[in-house]
């Protein structure tokens, strides 16, 4: 199996979460040789996207056995693996339809019958379901990464077409432009004027003009600019996307970013990939094997080892024995270590498998909603179905989540999924649920960094909507293991900026890359 595969490497990346997948990438790109290798048989790790038979197989957690290896010598010291699949807990998997082995037809042509698990399974490459999922500001970190590296020749995206805000006992759609705040009939003339002049000022004004007001609670800054309740709430969750308890500073910030994605890409902040968000890291993995490094899925790993007399990361070890060595460092998620015990703070994530949309439209819409009120925290609510490619035509799944994880928080889907449906009314009900998948994934963000020399440790997604931790971690990283002034991620030429050169020709004159051509 691991024949003629070389033994030594600058680097080593074990996982291919996101941030894994751009570091693997960005050390390639400046030449470096890179193994980048995953227990799974996927791509993504925890953030992953299946079809709907990939998810079912994946609740079957399976237990890594422990495999005893011997030191190679006495300054090496073996640190067996965790099993990464620990970082979810309590998973299940429930259905709210019956399961048949009756041979069905297509689900168009068996519209008026009841829906059956079979039907699903017979549809369940048109699922992608993803474990993490996330939006992308079109002003932001992932996504002027993606330009910068042109990695984003590999990814295709859609707009989020529709945003929508609890008020008043139901949903409504949030205003996400000049013209829609002034077309509103929702709102007043008078409060048009003052919500714009606030948006005026949280788009031009810097941080330092806020002065003494930085620091105070920003539904307090927002009601001395002379808001109603409402129109605080419509700011609060809509646009900074915020608690009631943020600073005006951190109000400002998330505004600011939210309003300078607005007509980047269209008449919306976010965008959501074409096939959900376990294509970003199989991107740029494929960045990473244009420049040289290779990938393994399905690799036996067995352990980490360690020189104890200068307590450094030397490389890996299979579970067939073989070592592989890494001479600049060894990058590795959270979620192969026995660290992973040390963390109590959990996010509980609900995917609703579902047969109608919250909201009635005229068209299928990409939906996010925020959950909140003074007295709690945030929860996310994303909808995608059948035009970014997640579901079958007419069928919908629904994410729910928390923005900030919890300390043994329990199970509150019931909770959580009755709060949504208040707002749903007769439209939306539980009978228009057809499963629920639920787990608790470990928050491996706050743990702490590694205390071995070049072994790097790297985490996992946290309750944002967006990427910038893992772009910020990933760039951090790098510039940690090299740091003489190597470029991160540098731009990857297009296909026709190359010229190949000709073996046959042996004027010096020839070459192999065009000027343009940023190497």
């Amino acid at each position: 199996m691991l024949e003629g595969l070389p033994r030594e490497y600058d680097v080593i990346v074990v996982g291919t979460g996101m941030v894994e997948s751009i570091l693997g990438a960005a050390c390639a790109r400046i030449g470096k040789s890179v193994l980048h290798i995953d227990v799974n048989d996927y791509y993504g790790s925890e953030w992953a996207s299946f079809s709907l038979d990939a998810l079912m197989e994946w609740t079957q957690k399976q237990e890594t056995a422990e495999i005893n290896i011997d030191p190679h010598d006495e300054h090496e010291k073996i640190v067996p693996i965790s099993n990464p699949k620990d970082v979810c807990r309590n998973v299940q998997l429930k259905w709210n339809i019956p399961e048949t082995k009756e041979e069905t037809e297509t689900m168009e042509e068996n519209a008026s019958k009841p829906m059956t698990l079979d039907v699903l399974k017979k549809q369940s490459r048109k699922f992608n379901i993803d474990l993490t999922p996330k939006l992308y500001y079109a002003s932001g970190g992932l996504i002027d990464l993606l330009v910068q590296s042109n990695v984003a020749k590999y990814c295709e995206f859609k707009l989020v077409s529709r945003l929508l805000l609890e008020r008043n006992g139901q949903l409504e759609n949030v205003p996400s432009s000049r013209a829609d705040i002034f077309n509103s009939n929702d709102i007043s003339l008078i409060d048009k004027r003052l919500l714009m002049k606030v948006i005026m000022n949280c788009s031009s004004m810097s941080i330092d003009d806020l002065n003494e007001d930085q620091n105070l609670p920003f539904v307090e800054y927002l009601k001395k600019q002379k808001l109603n309740d409402k129109l605080c709430h419509l700011i609060l969750n809509s646009i900074s996307m915020v608690d009631y308890t943020a600073t005006t500073k951190d109000g400002f910030i998330k505004a600011k970013r939210y309003l300078d994605s607005i007509g980047r890409y269209g008449n919306s902040p976010f965008l959501f990939p074409l096939y959900g968000n376990g294509e970003m890291t199989q991107a740029f993995c494929r960045l990473c094997a244009v420049f040289g490094g290779i990938q393994f899925l399905r690799f036996p790993l067995a352990a980490f080892t360690l020189n104890s007399s200068t307590n450094q990361c030397t490389g890996i070890i299979a579970t067939t024995g073989e070592r592989f060595h890494a001479k600049d460092a060894v990058i590795c998620n959270h979620a192969y270590m026995k660290s992973i015990s040390e963390s109590q703070n959990t996010i509980h994530r609900i995917v609703l498998l579902t047969n109608q949309s919250i909201k009635a439209s005229e068209k299928e819409e990409i939906t996010y909603l925020r959950l909140s009120s003074p007295d709690e925290t945030g929860i996310h609510v994303i909808e995608v179905g059948y035009g970014p490619g997640c579901a079958p035509d007419g069928l919908f799944l629904l994410y729910l989540f928390p923005e900030k994880s919890q300390t043994h928080a329990g199970d509150n889907t019931d909770k959580i999924i009755e709060r949504l449906l208040k707002l749903t009314g007769d439209h939306f009900t539980r009978t228009n649920i057809l499963g629920q998948f639920t787990f608790d994934q470990i928050e491996t963000i706050s743990l702490p960094p590694s205390s071995i020399d070049k072994l790097f440790l790297t985490h996992g997604p946290d309750g944002t909507i967006d990427h910038d931790a893992a772009v910020n971690t990933a760039r951090n990283l790098f510039h940690e293991i090299y740091s003489n002034g190597e470029e991160f991620l540098a731009r990857a030429p297009d296909p026709e900026d190359i010229v190949i050169e000709d073996p046959s020709n042996t004027d010096d004159t020839s070459t192999t890359k065009t000027e343009n051509e940023t190497l």
